[in-house]
């Protein structure tokens, strides 16, 4: 199932930054559409008065995942670690789902797919894992990106899909 269309147009609507600049950092974050209909995440992480991380969020109705055995990525081969975020109807705010972008499961040309079981995502806030309900896969609100590891400067994430797949 696609969870995120970038060949329609409202695929790369509703997309926002979050980054340290809300407490006090300098990182920049931002996600666009390339001449080719790919998603980019791009943007600066700077370390400087604390800081160090870059996210980008897409917020969406409640969405019934239950069925599905977790999220795969079609991403250009990344050079720095990212993360996955996944918000459910309980999180209001407060934490969030996080999974690492590991190794590739498939390799063709400069794409690569990554699958990121549900089983597989902590809940953590602000960086640190906390105690929290599994993720309810029967109403995920939102997924996002962030880079926060690996060496300050610029960044690029090239998306070509989002998708669930079954086990």
């Amino acid at each position: 199932m696609r969870l995120v269309d970038f060949s329609a147009p409202q695929g790369m609507h509703g997309w926002y930054g979050v980054t340290d600049r809300l407490m006090g950092g300098l990182s920049l974050g931002q996600f666009e559409v390339s001449p080719a209909g790919f998603g980019v995440f791009s943007g600066e992480v700077s370390r400087a008065n604390g800081g160090g991380f870059a996210s980008v969020y897409l917020d969406f109705a409640p969405k019934d995942l239950h069925g599905f055995a977790g999220i795969e990525l079609e991403l250009a081969a990344p050079l720095r670690p990212y993360k996955v975020n996944l918000k459910d109807v309980g999180c209001q705010g407060s934490h969030v789902y996080q999974s690492a972008i590991g190794r590739a499961v498939e390799t063709f040309g400069s794409w690569q797919r990554f699958r990121l079981p549900f089983h597989g995502f902590v809940a953590r806030r602000r960086g640190l894992g906390i105690m929290a309900p599994p993720l309810d896969l029967t109403a995920v609100i939102s997924i996002g990106l962030v880079t926060a590891e690996g060496d300050e400067g610029k960044f690029q994430l090239i998306v070509k899909s989002i998708n669930c797949y079954k086990a």
